[in-house]
C-alpha cells in the first residue's frame, strides 16, 4: 500500500474505529462473564454488548490496544510505518510523526507491536519449519 492509499482508508479516527470494529467482529468476541459468542454493538456506548447476559465489552479489550488511550489512528498509522520500513523506526522519530507530546506512551505502543510482530513469525516458523532459515539471522 501507498501512503496515499493508506490515508485514504485510515485517514480519520473514524475509519480507523470502523475498521477496528469490523475486524473485531469478524474474529468473534467471547464474553468474559458468561462465554457466549453472540454481541451487538452499541454505537453511543461505542461497546459490545452480550446478547445473553448483557455484559459489556470495549473495543480494545483483550487486544494488542487494550489498557491504551492513544487514539486508533496512531496504532494505525505506527502499523504502517513499522510494516512500510526495512529498518523499522524509532520511539522518538515515531513520538515526532505522531505529534505526541509525551514518549512513554509511544515506546509502549511500539513494544506492543514489535512483540506481536514477533510472536507471529515465531508461530509462523513453528508453522512452516522448512522456511525457519530463510530470514536473516
Amino acid at each position: 500500500m501507498t501512503h496515499l492509499e493508506i490515508f485514504t482508508l485510515f485517514g480519520t479516527e473514524q475509519q480507523c474505529k470502523a475498521h477496528w470494529i469490523e475486524l473485531r467482529e469478524a474474529q468473534g468476541i467471547v464474553c468474559k462473564k458468561c462465554g457466549c459468542e453472540k454481541h451487538y454493538w452499541l454505537p453511543k456506548k461505542e461497546q459490545f454488548q452480550c446478547a445473553k447476559c448483557m455484559f459489556r465489552t470495549t473495543l480494545r479489550s483483550g487486544t494488542i490496544m487494550d489498557s491504551s488511550h492513544l487514539p486508533y489512528r496512531d496504532w494505525y498509522i505506527t502499523m504502517y510505518l513499522m510494516t512500510s520500513s526495512k529498518k523499522g523506526i524509532s520511539a522518538l522519530e515515531l513520538q515526532r510523526q505522531l505529534s505526541r507530546k509525551r514518549y512513554e506512551p509511544v515506546w509502549c505502543m511500539l513494544h506492543k507491536i514489535r512483540d506481536l510482530m514477533g510472536f507471529r513469525e515465531d508461530q509462523y516458523k513453528q508453522d512452516h519449519p522448512a522456511h525457519a532459515g530463510l530470514g536473516p539471522q
